[in-house]
């Protein structure tokens, strides 16, 4: 990446023409016309101290040109007002060629990186047992396993973590379903796994809808969730050997009937859920290192919140316990309700300890809905209050909703667009538009999934996360356009150039000891566009990290395809003569660059298509 070497020259340049080295920055132009890369250098010395305004930016950009336009790698230097643009040699940009079609680094080891060697969590896709994973749980699941490998390519050590609510009032309105569905329930197990996590979906909407509507389903379903909340503990401590702390009867007998029917509803409904879950990971790319139960870090949080009672950062208000949110500008929270139940920020509360114990993490990222935005500020100013440390390693990114023709989902009211149903949708699509593959029929077979998941993710991803998103079937499969197919099948079009070129991955271009021989053919605009594009793919990846920014990625991947496709079409490879070995490393490149950045969204790429 020649920015490091322009950065590391223009300081030398600056010391020597006596002025104090500022922190450069030196970027990539939004036109290509004005070079490879741009500074407004001129503009900083001119302000500063050392400059003492003796001198214009343009007279100082003129200067710094006069005494950096002879080093070997750079073909121009050319001072514009204030601003000094920079033209690398197209022998220099060869050198791209050589290191990506022989090397696996996505980023250069000897480029030091904001993140590098730092220990990060990302907790990401958190869905709920008894309820069915949807479209927004694809869309953390996406973000969240983007930016983790994101963080990993530019050095930090990552831990994914996958947190689940398998208690709760949502746990007691899909048991209270399941009671009133149990005519079915001992018929389940016979059923696919599919079959019985849409049952649990029927459930949790049918209790949903009476809690609302029903004053007596209400108490019942209130009651339910004192039972859910002891069921958890004795099936955590039976399944994992957890050690329960809290007494949730308050030492008041329960009804011990009505407790073993609980228990084994909700044995049923937690392993039913995660297990399914645990299949669509599988088809996503997706392992996750640790899980947090609710059930589990609720008590640590409970732990927490008592303790912090004695020094007035949690207070008790009508038989509960708050955080007096309104005392830093926010609103009042519930941490623990009337009933001795710790609430969703109590939970959240002891995750947050949880994870870094687990994990000595220098930063935590937790990635969710925005419509618990304003919740957890809440939950951050009650952390800080607490351990302002670990407060201050946390970052939320909150993501816009994702919505279809339909309009927002409801799992409330069984209107759930879930991944099911959509990946399936998006199957038939591809399946569609592969009608005019020359592959065969199990080929396609083969690559269904992959541009399948390819299609999902890259729809999700292309956009800013926090903002909404209107997921288009049609275009999320198009071959063409803005979508994850289209760049897949770049990729696949390179490989076949490849193929037919019976191209040697790790050939050695023609090349002097220190650069690759001079290029005696002028390069057409479209080869000089992608070797730009391609130098600056490791700028682009330390960006979209360093942003937390996946859309950056995405939205190179299609310029970079873009820019193959007319090369592509405007100038043959294969009876290139002269320029076919020159052409067919560009290819190479091209197809190493689009098959890592794909990595980095979480996409796989097919070899054909």
């Amino acid at each position: 990446m020649f920015k490091s070497r322009i950065l590391e020259d223009l300081k030398k340049v600056v010391g020597e023409l006596g002025y104090d080295a500022p922190d450069i920055v030196c970027s990539i132009p939004k036109n290509t016309d004005f070079g490879d890369y741009t500074t407004n250098l001129a503009l900083q010395l001119a302000k500063s101290k050392s400059g003492n305004g003796k001198h214009s930016p343009e007279s100082i950009a003129k200067e710094i040109s006069a005494k950096i336009k002879d080093l070997d790698y750079l073909e121009k230097v050319e001072p514009v007002g204030g601003f000094i643009n920079f033209f690398i040699k197209p022998d220099a940009l060869m050198e791209s060629l050589h290191k990506i079609c022989d090397y696996s680094l996505l980023v250069d080891p000897q480029i030091e990186s904001e993140t590098q060697k730092k220990k990060v969590m990302v907790e990401f896709t958190d869905p709920n047992p008894f309820k069915e994973f949807h479209i927004g749980h694809l869309f953390t699941n996406s973000v969240g396993e983007s930016l983790s490998r994101l963080l990993g390519a530019t050095g930090a050590e990552v831990k994914r973590a996958n947190y689940f609510g398998d208690v709760g009032m949502h746990v007691a309105k899909s048991v209270w379903g399941m009671m009133k569905k149990g005519k079915d329930f001992d018929d389940l197990e016979k059923k696919t796994l599919l079959e019985r996590v849409k049952w649990l979906g029927e459930a949790y909407a049918l209790g949903a809808k009476a809690f609302e509507e029903d004053k007596e389903a209400t108490e019942e379903i209130k009651n339910l969730n004192l039972l859910v909340y002891i069921a958890s503990q004795d099936y955590m401590a039976e399944t994992v050997g957890f050690k329960p702390e809290i007494d949730y009867s308050g030492g008041e007998k329960v009804n011990e009937k009505l407790l073993k029917q609980v228990k084994k509803l909700y044995a049923k409904g937690r392993e039913w859920s995660l297990e399914y879950f645990e299949t669509i990971y599988q088809i996503l790319g997706t392992k996750f290192d640790f899980y947090y139960p609710e059930s589990i870090v609720g008590e640590f949080g409970m732990e927490l919140v008592k303790k912090n009672l004695e020094n007035r950062v949690f207070e008790e208000s009508e038989g509960a316990i708050i955080f007096p949110g309104d005392k830093y500008g926010l609103h009042k929270r519930v941490f623990i309700n009337s009933m001795g139940l710790p609430t969703y920020e109590a939970k959240e509360l002891g995750l947050a300890f949880r994870k870094q114990q687990d994990f000595d993490y220098d930063t935590s990222i937790i990635i969710t809905g925005a419509e618990i935005k304003e919740y957890f500020q809440v939950l951050m100013m009650a952390l800080s209050q607490i351990d302002p440390e670990l407060a201050r390693k946390a970052i939320h990114i909150p993501h816009g909703m994702v919505r279809m023709v339909e309009g927002k989902m409801s799992s409330r009211t069984g209107n759930v667009i879930t991944f099911e149903w959509l990946y399936e949708m998006v199957r038939e699509k591809v399946k569609a538009v592969m009608k005019e593959s020359k592959l065969s029929s199990e080929e396609i077979k083969q690559v269904l999934d992959v541009v399948s998941v390819g299609a999902l993710k890259f729809a999700l991803l292309k956009h800013d996360p926090k903002i909404d998103t209107v997921f288009d079937l049609d275009r999320s499969v198009a071959l063409h356009g803005d979508s994850g197919p289209y760049v897949q099948y770049t990729f696949a079009r390179a490989k076949s150039v490849l193929r037919n070129g019976q191209y040697n991955y790790n050939v050695e271009l023609p090349h002097s000891d220190s650069h690759p021989k001079e290029i005696k053919h002028e390069l057409e605009k479209e080869e000089r566009l992608i070797l730009q594009k391609i130098e600056y793919f490791q700028e682009i990846v330390e960006e979209s990290a360093r942003n937390l920014a996946p859309q950056q990625i995405a939205g190179y991947l299609l310029e970079l395809a873009s820019l193959f496709n007319l090369f592509y079409q405007k100038h043959p490879i294969l009876k290139a003569e002269e320029k076919q070995e020159f052409r067919l490393a560009l290819t190479c490149a091209v197809a190493v660059v689009l098959k890592q950045g794909l990595f980095l969204l979480g996409i796989d790429v097919p070899e054909r298509m």
